[in-house]
């Protein structure tokens, strides 16, 4: 009689210590679901799924996972509920038809909203139908918008070529007038000598003086027709043609500039 007693006592013991841990397990997890409900809900997600994936590694039931996805679809990542929906139904070995078919239709839905968040291309436009030639309407001629631009920085070679020879030959005239003063001043001096004067030293002292007034005035007159020339080949757009006339009169000596700008 003691040692039925004792028997059915030790029995109650046992059975109340392993209803009180099961309460306690379902209590545990009970609050765990509830927090991730909560932060799923809350648009936490990531907390969310965290406590759903503790739950799934503990107790291996699929339902997490689905639960993972929701939560997922919840908050608009629709490309990690797709993958979690697929992965239900790939650890649930033993699921329903009604369970599946719920899957896949939540599975088609993120797809969906998947689609309808990303830009589509505008459609091309339609060309317009070609219209018989009788039936074209004329089209007026459009003005020509086309703008012919010149740059006045660069000038004329040719002007400023032609004012470089003009000048040189200038000076090379000028030095030449020169050579010819001094022989017409050192026949001068000569004539001025006892016994120094000649009629032809006079004469060539003349024709070195006409000679070299000549040259300071055909000089003088290229190099300025040089100077002028560079300056308009610095600023013409076009090329120019110059010809360098000698000009004399009597009495006078210079050069005509013959050309077109």
């Amino acid at each position: 009689m003691a040692r039925a007693t004792y028997l059915l006592t030790y029995g109650v013991i046992v059975v109340s210590v392993l209803f009180v841990s099961g309460d306690g397990r379902a209590e545990s997890t009970g609050a765990k679901e509830r927090e991730a409900r909560t932060a799923c809900l809350a648009g936490d997600y990531t907390l969310g799924v965290r406590l759903l994936s503790e739950l799934f590694v503990s107790y291996k039931d699929p339902g997490f996972i689905y639960n993972q996805a929701r939560c997922f679809q919840q908050n608009r990542r629709y490309e990690d509920a797709i993958g979690r929906f697929h992965e239900y139904l790939r650890a649930g070995k033993k699921l329903s038809a009604e369970e599946k078919a719920d899957a896949e239709k939540h599975i088609a839905d993120c797809k969906e909203l998947l689609a309808s968040e990303k830009p589509q291309a505008a459609p091309a436009p339609l060309a317009p139908a070609s219209q018989p030639e009788t039936e074209k309407a004329p089209t007026a001629e459009k003005p020509s918008t086309t703008v012919h631009q010149t740059n006045p920085a660069a000038g004329s070679p040719g002007l400023r070529t032609g004012g470089i020879a003009t000048a040189s030959a200038g000076g090379a005239v000028l030095v030449a007038g020169i050579v010819f003063n001094l022989k017409s001043n050192s026949l001068a001096q000569d004539l001025k000598k006892t016994d120094g004067y000649t009629s032809d030293k006079e004469s060539s002292r003349k024709t070195y003086a006409t000679l070299a007034w000549v040259g300071y005035g055909v000089g003088a007159a290229c190099v300025a027709t040089g100077a002028i020339l560079y300056l308009l080949g610095s600023r013409s757009d076009g090329e120019g043609t110059v010809a360098i006339l000698p000009s004399f009169a009597p009495g006078q000596a210079g050069a005509l500039v013959k050309g077109a700008f």
